[in-house]
């Protein structure tokens, strides 16, 4: 099975055939869910002026390209694959991490978020990102390849360690970086200044506000 696209813009159009699913994400999906130009045909497409559609079928031969039917016997042969495309283009991407104060806090949230299929990673790679986007100023903050990072809080004490990068991921992620309460303590004091997201996830509390917190940042939940 092959990938065949078209561009449209007002009475322009560009369409490309047979693309396998990595150039497919690469060269259209990609630029297009992050805003950037999407070069088909001889020209750039800006995604907010222009619309895509994305069909998988069979590849096509040369001669059902001949005299301009290759769009046509595209939608004969195949099917419209442009939501699901993109939506699973988005669910790889998204990113939901797990910075908490102790194993016990991280364990609980983590599995919090695996009863609703979330598999988060680990700090680490948020982080990475944070300073690949720092040092890169054409790929701002707010572009990050993240959706939500839910810094755990029980009754453990927080040390230095875990306050800087708290204070880094709220600093630099906003409200895409969630304070979960999980114990019975204050919250930290250095964390109240942030003016956080927080959510209280403290037994038997419902999941519901952490499945929001997702949907508004963003995951395809």
């Amino acid at each position: 099975m092959a990938f065949h696209v078209e561009m449209r813009q007002g009475f322009r159009r560009a369409s490309a055939f047979n693309l396998d699913a990595e150039r497919l994400g690469r060269t259209v999906i990609e630029p297009w869910r992050s805003g950037s130009p999407v070069a088909l045909g001889d020209r750039e497409w800006d995604p907010a002026e222009s619309t895509l559609k994305i069909v998988e079928g069979p590849e096509l031969a040369t001669s059902d390209l001949a005299f301009g039917r290759g769009w046509q016997n595209a939608e004969r042969s195949g099917r419209d694959v442009t939501a699901t495309a993109i939506e699973g283009a988005a669910r790889r991407a998204a990113t939901v991490c797990v910075l908490a104060t102790s194993d016990s806090a991280e364990r609980s949230l983590a599995g919090s978020l695996r009863r609703m299929g979330v598999e988060p990673v680990a700090w680490a790679v948020v982080k990475d990102r944070i300073r690949s986007a720092v040092s890169a100023p054409a790929h701002p903050l707010e572009r990050i390849e993240l959706v939500a990072t839910f810094l755990g809080v029980d009754g453990a004490a927080p040390d230095e360690g875990w306050l800087f990068e708290a204070g880094l991921a709220l600093g630099a992620l906003g409200r895409r970086a969630v304070i979960v309460r999980l114990g019975d303590s204050p919250l930290p004091a250095q964390l109240a200044d942030f003016g956080a997201v927080e959510i209280d996830l403290r037994p038997p509390a419902p999941t519901q506000a952490l499945e929001q917190c997702l949907r508004d940042a963003g995951y395809p939940i």
